[in-house]
């Protein structure tokens, strides 16, 4: 097989938590291997969701993701990154960016490279 990810994942094997927005709870899924873009999750069923939030330890570390692709009880994502403003914490899900996208700095603010 072809490998085309654009950084090499790290075996982690660790449990995690699945939220979704309007299902209330969290759902046990472990983390099979991580980079910064992405991981690739399993499940013991399977997710219909497109997007939903990844914790690991109550919470402490929270990942916003988005499904890439699906293989039975596993998933492909990659992790969104939540802008939120100080006048609106609602969290709103129009407020992500894809962090696989190559970041910019410009007036000493990063953004998304709108050129690539």
């Amino acid at each position: 097989m072809i490998e085309r990810r654009a950084m090499k994942r790290i075996t982690i094997n660790r449990a995690a938590r699945l939220s979704f927005g309007e299902i209330r709870g969290t759902h046990p899924c472990v983390v099979r291997d991580i980079n910064a873009l992405g991981a690739c999750i399993s499940a013991p069923y399977y997710i219909f969701a497109d997007e939903f939030v990844l914790s690991f330890d109550g919470h402490s570390g929270v990942f916003f993701c988005r499904v890439v692709w699906r293989k039975e009880t596993l998933r492909g994502v990659s992790f969104l990154l939540r802008r939120r403003s100080p006048a609106n914490d609602s969290g709103a899900s129009a407020n992500l960016v894809r962090l696989d996208r190559r970041l910019v700095c410009r007036g000493g603010v990063l953004s998304p490279d709108v050129s690539a």
